[in-house]
């Protein structure tokens, strides 16, 4: 194989995995619950900062979705989404302001989700 043809094979393959990352779908939010109940939030550009009382959810499209992965021994309720010890879930929810009760938040025990 010539240099030229390699070169052009590797250019389609870097064309080819970009192009795949790029369109593979993402959760506009990610909700990572560790063991012991410390709980992380990836946003859809992949910023990771620690739970706070308020979580900002922004995407495209008329509906954002999140995925809470909970890797505890104990199941968590994250104000409206219940998840289950060992398990992950996937809500698709619509804008708005929504909250509840949170056990990843030991001190205010309360969440709110703001879906814009």
């Amino acid at each position: 194989m010539t240099r030229a043809r390699m070169a052009g094979l590797l250019a389609v393959i870097a064309v080819s995995a970009g192009l795949a990352w790029l369109s593979w779908p993402r959760p506009d939010t990610l909700i990572r619950v560790t063991r012991g109940g410390t709980a992380m939030v990836t946003d859809a550009y992949g910023r990771t900062t620690p739970l706070s009382d308020t979580v900002y959810v922004r995407g495209s499209g008329a509906r954002r979705t999140i995925r809470v992965v909970n890797e505890d021994s104990v199941p968590h309720q994250l104000a409206m989404f219940s998840v289950p010890a060992g398990t992950h879930t996937e809500y698709t929810v619509p804008p708005g302001t929504f909250g509840g009760a949170c056990s990843a938040h030991p001190a205010s025990r309360y969440l709110t989700f703001v879906i814009r």
